[in-house]
């Protein structure tokens, strides 16, 4: 039995939340760039087209060494920041959610438990 599937799906469900739990899913994708070097990061959201989305983030972060994040389908995405370097992202269907998930993302890294919303968005 192969288990790497099923422990990709766990900890995409970790990190972003699961954005078909409060009914269908959204039509929207949702992703973040992040350049772990600087703390640079931008958000893409609120559109169909999944490489638009991902360009956008890319072109949000505005760094070179920008990576894209988990694309999934969802309706909000946000950011929390700490104190201490790091960023925890999170996605679901509504603002609280993403920002909830955002926030326990960011308080299990190196940021510890000083973390704040950054940026929450939303499309749709």
């Amino acid at each position: 039995m192969n288990r790497l599937p099923r422990a990709a799906a766990l900890a995409s469900a970790l990190l972003f939340g699961a954005p078909a739990a409060h009914g269908q899913a959204s039509p929207y994708w949702v992703t973040y760039a992040y350049d772990a070097g600087s703390g640079a990061w931008g958000l893409g959201w609120g559109r169909t087209d999944r490489d638009l989305t991902m360009s956008e983030a890319l072109s949000r972060c505005g760094r070179p060494g920008c990576k894209l994040g988990n694309v999934t389908l969802a309706r909000c995405i946000a950011v929390a920041t700490g104190t201490s370097r790091g960023a925890g992202f999170g996605a679901a269907n509504d603002a609280e959610s993403a920002k909830a998930h955002a926030l326990r993302f960011c308080r299990s890294g190196a940021s510890g438990s000083t973390c704040e919303v950054s940026a929450v968005r939303c499309g749709g």
